[in-house]
């Protein structure tokens, strides 16, 4: 696997911003590591992060979904870039 530098120079709200984002794009878990140098324990983590502060649910199809509290910060991190 290639290694990524990309997420050596994220902030912690811009990788937040990052996991977010991919998962309103419909990427899983999977798919956002990819940019995580295969990190999925990383991601995992973000993702849990997300489900606790309650910007991310699971939906009845085992899917990652955006609630409205993670569409709100979506906008606001997108205004603030």
């Amino acid at each position: 696997m290639r290694k990524n530098s990309y997420i050596r120079g994220l902030t912690e709200s811009q990788t937040l911003g990052y996991v977010l984002r991919s998962i309103s794009e419909g990427k899983n878990e999977e798919q956002i590591a990819e940019r995580f140098e295969g990190n999925t324990a990383l991601v995992k983590t973000w993702i849990d992060a997300l489900k606790q502060i309650h910007y991310v649910v699971t939906n009845q199809f085992n899917e990652l979904v955006i609630t409205l509290y993670g569409k709100n910060y979506l906008q606001k991190f997108d205004s603030d870039r």
